[in-house]
């Protein structure tokens, strides 16, 4: 008989053995007499479950509450944080930089957090009782972000309660994070270890499940009009909470019948405690030099005042041994684990921007997949947790053995592999990115300004334009200078101008000279000088007609609701000065009426433009002065999302949309005909002016697009998102196993921890790169970190080459308390050497209280 099975070949829990604590029961009891061996007596042979018909019998019934939970809970999170940065974009009205911060950030806490759960739950209150208190705490949070998001953008909940929810979240996510994965293992018995290693699968499958359902359903959901918006995130994110809800009380449903181990010691606390005193012990005068340096904290350590020192001297009756020998050997095999960790927090600067920096790209791009198919931007998260399910049995069965065929597979050649992949996939996203920048405008930089004149006579008249420098541009009726980078005649380009003084944020004066042509016999004269007032890094447009001339600001945002839609302001040039609302109404709705052509209750198909509504909101953005015979100014309307469509504009008689009351139906919405009809079909991401001109019953129409619509189909970022995935089966899977395999037993459940803390660290990385606004170019700023990867995987090749030797532990908790140098005085029974053995360990509640994989 081999002595060094494991005790699961031998005992069963129902046994006459069962009383015995259960480090005694992992090994053949020997029976002694006068210190001398007698005779081996086998425990009861315990009957191991690997038929289906004996699995389903014998199984844990209450781990399918855990599975349940655990789906639940992935799709609360993962359904809230896929549209997460689309709501701090279009709802808080967060800019681009301020959306990656805060949802980088909210990671970072979601990520920190676990730490304080596994702190929680291994030293005080156990994984039970964290996992149902947090979940209660976390279903609230969800429940305060879903009400939020019901208050208009201009509600004074906002941002507050938002981030407040927010971050109850990020501390519920943090308590069940680390160990309700663990506490599913803990309800297995030796001798079911096959059925256990079937629920971590279907436990692995449950969070991969939550997650991609999640991410493809929750942008339909948001993108949905609902409660008079044109966007629903009352569902996007109430389903979610609802999720989460039925997520705990599924959970408690097996409260009854869970195997509930106490809480241990509190190991953080403990490895914190030791560094302290050895620091300590090693800065005062006269201090010896040691091996190393935490070996210092026995010089003031006594084990005649240490609890686990005698409590271990009892066990053995061995007077001479030392727990904290022991435990200094293992926090020495966390320190070098820790240090090849230093690449993990880069990995994950780079992978977790697909929430938030990839989205924004995929805003930039045509999401069109056909004349009638959308894919939503945010729609695109799901395919990473396609591939993560199919990669894992790819990699696993085909790519490893033959990889293996040509080189040793080692996991920290698995995660170099990985890290390299990871730097590939951000060299694709700035090609990518720098096809997609064709279409974006070219601003203008710190101390320099963008001019473009717009013709808007009603009828025809063309006119030239000469600058300071002598430049023409001749403009036809209805043309004006914009930027297309698609067509590069002369007459597109924008007049480009420098401030006296470059570091200056004040306007600068700049005259122009026009010249009409002689067929247009009713201006005054022709030629006349124009004098417009450049705005620092801004795009100003002059409208020039019969009228005489007006300056304004273009607004060069692309629209980011990410449904398809092109951005729309109105200039009103009318005759008799005509500032009230507008709405634009689709003529190709379903339920179209001819006799009420406009729907305020349907928002896809209704846009408006009203003021003083939603507690003194005006869609006015300002007046412009007019140089000329007009007298009046214009009236300038802000820039609103429209979906593309078949529309016409109508004059709004009255106010349909309000907070304060129900949104009017058609029959009592009162419009009157402008006379204007446009179709965009199938344009995304264009930013357009429409300028009415003339009569009131009979305007003229001409239209500048300021922005280029979007050209780069969002299919192009399926490469880059192919790669990161094969990425996160090398680096993050791979980290995970090397992490937990190459620490001691005592240090498991920490270690993992710190594995989870290292994406709170990626994170930190992103969210201070974009504080600093490094780069202007997101092209660059990929081509940056693609660079900064590379640099850190091959620091950390260098490392796995010329540093780390492979440590493996078995995970026997009958050794964990034995220290190395007193092995050879303990009389414990033929036990293997802790170290420098394979870790074949199915399964162990005790050393895995935290078990977690970052998916």
């Amino acid at each position: 008989m081999n002595y060094r099975q494991p005790a699961q070949n031998f005992v069963s829990s129902n046994d006459t053995y069962s009383h015995l604590p259960a480090r005694l029961l992992r090994y053949p009891i020997r029976k002694k007499k006068y210190g001398e061996e007698l005779e081996t007596v086998p425990l009861p042979e315990k009957k191991i479950y690997t038929t289906w018909p004996d699995m389903i019998k014998h199984w844990p019934k209450t781990t399918l509450c855990i599975v349940s939970n655990e789906f639940c809970e992935r799709f609360s999170y993962y359904g809230m944080r896929t549209v997460l940065t689309f709501y701090l974009l279009n709802v808080l009205k967060f800019t681009d930089s301020q959306s990656t911060i805060f949802f980088n950030g909210f990671t970072v806490l979601c990520y920190t957090t676990p730490l304080l759960g596994s702190i929680v739950a291994d030293g005080y209150i156990g994984k039970f009782w964290t996992i149902f208190s947090v979940s209660i705490l976390y279903a609230i949070g969800q429940v305060v972000l879903a009400l939020a998001s019901i208050k208009n953008f201009q509600s004074p909940v906002h941002p507050w309660m938002d981030l407040a929810g927010l971050l109850i979240i990020a501390f519920g996510t943090g308590g069940i994070k680390p160990c309700v994965s663990a506490f599913g293992g803990d309800q297995f018995e030796l001798g079911q270890e096959r059925m256990l290693s079937l629920f971590f699968s279907m436990f692995y499958f449950s969070i991969n499940a939550g997650s991609m359902i999640s991410t493809f359903i929750s942008p339909i959901f948001r993108s949905q009009p609902c409660l008079g918006q044109d966007s629903c995130y009352p569902m996007a994110f109430g389903i979610p909470a609802v999720l989460m809800i039925v997520a705990t009380l599924v959970f408690m449903g097996g409260s009854f019948w869970y195997k509930k181990n106490p809480p241990k010691d509190n190991v953080f606390g403990e490895v914190s405690r030791l560094m302290f005193t050895a620091v300590r012990n090693k800065s005062k005068k006269g201090s010896t030099p040691k091996e190393h340096w935490l070996l210092h904290y026995l010089t003031t350590h006594d084990c005649a005042l240490d609890p686990k020192c005698l409590e271990l001297q009892a066990e053995k009756r061995n007077k001479k041994l030392c727990q904290k020998k022991k435990f200094i050997d293992d926090v020495r095999s966390l320190l070098r684990v820790l240090v090849m960790f230093l690449p993990v927090p880069m990995f994950w600067a780079l992978y977790d921007q697909q929430g938030s920096v990839w989205l924004i790209q995929a805003i930039q791009m045509d999401c069109r997949l056909s004349d009638s198919l959308l894919l939503l931007p945010d729609q695109m998260q799901t395919l990473n947790a396609v591939l993560i399910l199919a990669f894992i049995p790819l990699f696993q069965v085909i790519i490893y053995p033959v990889a293996s065929k040509c080189v040793r597979l080692t996991p920290l050649r698995k995660m170099v592999t990985g890290g390299l992949l990871a730097s590939l996939a951000f060299l694709i996203t700035g090609f990518v990115q720098l096809q997609v920048n064709t279409t974006l405008p070219n601003l203008p930089g710190q101390g320099q300004s963008s001019i473009s004149f717009w013709n808007q006579f009603d009828y025809d008249c063309p006119f030239t334009v000469t600058d300071a420098s002598n430049s023409k541009r001749t403009l036809n009726q209805s043309m004006a200078l914009h930027e297309d980078k698609n067509d590069k005649a002369g007459v597109y380009k924008l007049y480009q101008s420098k401030s006296p003084n470059s570091k200056s944020n004040a306007d600068w004066p700049i005259t122009f000279h026009i010249t009409y042509d002689p067929k247009c016999g009713n201006t005054t004269t022709y030629e006349t000088t124009i004098n417009v007032n450049a705005k620092n890094k801004k795009v100003v447009y002059v409208g020039v007609g019969r009228f005489g001339y007006y300056q304004n600001t273009a607004n060069t945002d692309k629209p980011t609701d990410g449904t398809g839609e092109f951005s729309m302001g109105i200039v009103s040039v009318l005759d008799n000065q005509y500032n009230k609302s507008f709405a634009m109404c689709r003529q190709d709705a379903s339920d179209f009426d001819k006799a009420h052509p406009c729907n305020p209750r349907h928002p896809a198909d209704f846009y408006f433009w009203e003021y003083d509504y939603n507690d003194h909101t005006d869609d006015r953005e300002g007046y412009s002065p007019v140089t000329g015979a007009r007298k009046e100014p214009v009236t300038v309307y802000k820039q609103k999302s429209v979906k593309p469509g078949i529309w016409r504009l109508y004059y709004l008689l009255n106010q349909p949309k309000d907070i304060d009351r129900q949104t009017y139906n058609k029959t009592f919405t009162q419009v009157k005909d402008a006379n204007v009809n446009t179709t965009i079909l199938y344009e995304q991401g264009g930013v357009y002016i429409y300028a009415l001109i003339g009569s009131y019953d009979n305007p003229y129409l001409t239209i500048l697009q300021i922005v280029q619509s979007n050209r780069v189909s969002i299919l192009w970022q399926i490469p880059q998102i192919v790669v990161i995935t094969a990425a996160e089966i090398l680096f993050s899977i791979t980290g995970y196993e090397f992490a937990y395999s190459q620490s001691a037993p005592s240090m498991k459940a920490l270690v993992q921890a710190l594995w989870l803390l290292t994406t709170a660290a990626g994170d930190t990385i992103i969210v201070i790169i974009t504080i600093l606004n490094l780069f202007d170019n997101m092209a660059v700023e990929f081509f940056v970190y693609a660079a900064a990867m590379f640099v850190v995987i091959a620091v950390f090749a260098l490392l796995s080459i010329f540093y780390y030797t492979y440590n493996y532990y078995t995970t026997d908790e009958d050794h964990d308390e034995i220290g190395a140098d007193d092995e050879d005085d303990s009389p414990s029974l033929d036990a293997p050497n802790p170290r420098y053995s394979i870790d074949n360990k199915a399964f162990n509640s005790d050393e895995t209280d935290c078990l977690d994989v970052h998916f």
